[in-house]
């Protein structure tokens, strides 16, 4: 079995160091192609919200149990997201329908939402966005008796997806690319096929055997 030292993997990387850099450049230029040029730009604009009620609501709930309630939590963020509040965003809008799509960020500990609208189009994720501020600053008061909405700030622009996460992991696709192939080198180059390769190796070659191709005669007696 050939064994494989590190100085011999040094020696590998040194040779071909151009070749093995290239790679993970080149995977990383790749990814970075794809994510702007061939696939659609998608953009996010962010708008955040504030729900607040009274010391004393109509049913006998604290604003501290309110604000404690993990599942009321989840039902203000299922009811940003539905399907009702979207036809009235479109409505709004004066469009048919919203395609972009929208997503909650939530704190367990507090009633402090950010909505967030992704979309191709930059202009009108942040008009939804805003849209949307507004239609649930109306529909909530009317839907959870005793609470409001506040805006706490509008969406301005929206900001392109960030692509960190793909780049990163193109590079150290390449990365590994590279050492696969520094193994595959030295592996191969251990196979000795020169007289070369064995004066590397300190032995010293007393003479060679020419291949040559027998015919069926040089058989015969």
């Amino acid at each position: 079995m050939t064994k494989i030292s590190f100085s011999d993997l040094g020696k590998v990387i040194k040779k071909y160091i151009v070749i093995l850099m290239c790679i993970p450049i080149l995977s990383t230029g790749l990814v970075y192609t794809t994510e702007k040029v061939l696939l659609p730009q998608e953009y996010t604009a962010s708008t955040q919200l504030l729900i607040t009620a009274d010391n004393k609501s109509e049913d006998g709930q604290s604003f501290d149990d309110l604000r404690s309630s993990i599942q009321l939590i989840g039902t203000f963020s299922t009811t940003i997201q539905s399907d009702k509040v979207k036809k009235e965003v479109a409505e709004d809008l004066g469009i048919e329908k919203i395609d972009e799509n929208i997503t909650v960020i939530t704190d367990q500990n507090s009633l402090y939402f950010t909505v967030n609208v992704t979309g191709p189009n930059e202009e009108e994720a942040v008009d939804v966005a805003n849209s949307l501020g507004k239609v649930v600053t109306k529909d909530f008061p009317e839907l959870f008796s005793g609470m409001s909405v506040h805006v706490m700030e509008k969406a301005s622009d929206a900001t392109p997806k960030p692509m960190t996460f793909q780049l990163i992991l193109g590079f150290i696709s390449g990365l590994m690319a590279s050492i696969i192939l520094a193994f595959s080198i030295l592996l191969f180059s251990s196979i000795i096929t020169k007289e070369s390769q064995l004066r590397d190796l300190g032995l010293t070659i007393l003479g060679d055997t020419p291949f040559k191709n027998l015919r069926k005669e040089d058989f015969k007696k």
